[in-house]
């Protein structure tokens, strides 16, 4: 179900962002002179890959430092495994950001040079990182192969204990079930 005009929606941002960098480079051009313009797009890809390249260095060490951590103090608390593993899921993502930030840096123009130190910068980070986290859930909920196949559930009983289980769909059969008996004829 993919009509022409959900796919010119999809097209338009690829189409639109090269179309008003040109615009928005003419117009610093304009106002400043083209040398200047060209210096100030080569020192945001300059930038940008000085932010990646240390980010890159960063986020080695620091997700190096957190499994030497977890050698150390050993696994048997369940909840410091969980803290350690969520300290390395920010980590990571925010790394992903960073570095995200730094290719936008690196692409030509002011449009996304403004993008890039978004995420760049500290303070706006973990904004960027959880709109990024809300696209990304809000699609793979809407996913029919990812977030319809297997529910989560947590069923509460009167004694208050929380037992967990997955609700399965009857009707998909999956190629790792066994199949089903043979039908007793009378």
């Amino acid at each position: 179900m993919n009509t022409p005009l959900r796919r010119t929606v999809k097209l338009l941002p690829i189409v639109a962002l090269p179309l008003a960098e040109i615009y928005v480079i003419s117009l610093v051009g304009s106002a400043i002179g083209a040398g200047k313009t060209f210096l100030l797009i080569l020192a945001g890809f300059v930038l940008g890959g000085l932010v990646i390249r240390y980010e890159g260095r960063r986020v080695l060490n620091r997700l190096r430092a957190i499994g030497e951590r977890a050698q150390r103090e050993g696994q048997g608390d369940p909840a410091a495994v969980a803290a350690q593993a969520q300290e390395a899921t920010r980590a990571a993502a925010d790394a992903g950001v960073v570095i995200l930030g730094g290719i936008l840096l690196m692409i030509p123009g002011f449009i996304s040079d403004a993008l890039g130190l978004l995420c760049v910068l500290p303070f706006t980070r973990p904004l960027i990182r959880r709109l990024i986290g809300t696209v990304v859930a809000a699609k793979v909920a809407a996913s029919p192969k990812l977030g319809g196949m297997v529910q989560d559930i947590r069923i509460h009983r009167p004694d208050g204990k929380i037992v967990r289980g997955e609700v399965i769909d009857p009707d998909e059969r999956r190629d790792d079930d066994p199949p089903p008996p043979p039908r007793q004829l009378p």
